[in-house]
């Protein structure tokens, strides 16, 4: 798609596993501190979060998303 649209040097990296590692970094941590979060946001805030997240992972996990880092240059 993007040499179709004119560059020339493209790069293209499978970030997945990277992202599911992240997501789950940013799990634990918020779920650590999820009496704090709610304090200063909401409880609707924090399960809004949360599910998205996890709804991110088993979509990730089983392939259905995937996560790319594209890199393109044109002339």
């Amino acid at each position: 798609m993007l040499r179709d649209a004119g560059f020339d040097e493209v790069i293209a990296e499978d970030r997945t596993d990277q992202f599911n590692q992240v997501l789950l970094r940013e799990l634990k941590a918020i779920e650590k501190e999820k009496d704090e979060f709610i304090h200063d946001f909401s409880e609707e805030d924090y399960n809004d979060i949360v599910g998205g997240w996890k709804a991110k992972l088993i979509r990730s996990s089983s392939g259905e998303q995937r996560w790319g880092l594209f890199i393109a240059k044109k002339k």
